[in-house]
């Protein structure tokens, strides 16, 4: 009996390996304060921001298919822009960007208010 177990159990475990895939990461998301953001000027342009004070300024581009997130509900560029330049305590906001790694574009942009 004890011989039939661990027989099961090797083979289970045996036939689990193969589920330990490599996994390719391909949306990155970066949390970023309010004041080390820069948002995009345009529905083609470019979002600047940095994940710390001390840390490389990023630039990504974005397109018209890129998604502007405020308070949960989606919004158009020129009303995200207009919401974030209303918040006075820049440093105690965060930001989302996701980023597509293989297209190198932003697709979303979020915050909360």
């Amino acid at each position: 009996m004890k011989i039939s177990k661990n027989l099961l159990l090797g083979m289970l475990l045996i036939a689990s390996l193969p589920a330990a895939a490599d996994f390719t990461t391909i949306t990155r998301a970066y949390e970023a304060r309010l004041s080390n953001f820069r948002p995009p000027a345009s529905q083609n342009g470019i979002v600047a921001f940095k994940e710390c004070s001390e840390c490389e300024l990023l630039t990504v581009p974005v397109t018209s298919d890129t998604r502007y997130v405020l308070n949960r509900q989606s919004v158009s560029l020129t009303d995200f822009r207009a919401s974030l330049s209303t918040v006075r305590d820049r440093d105690s906001e965060t930001v989302i960007v996701e980023h597509h790694l293989e297209s190198d574009l932003v697709t979303t942009i979020s915050i909360t208010l």
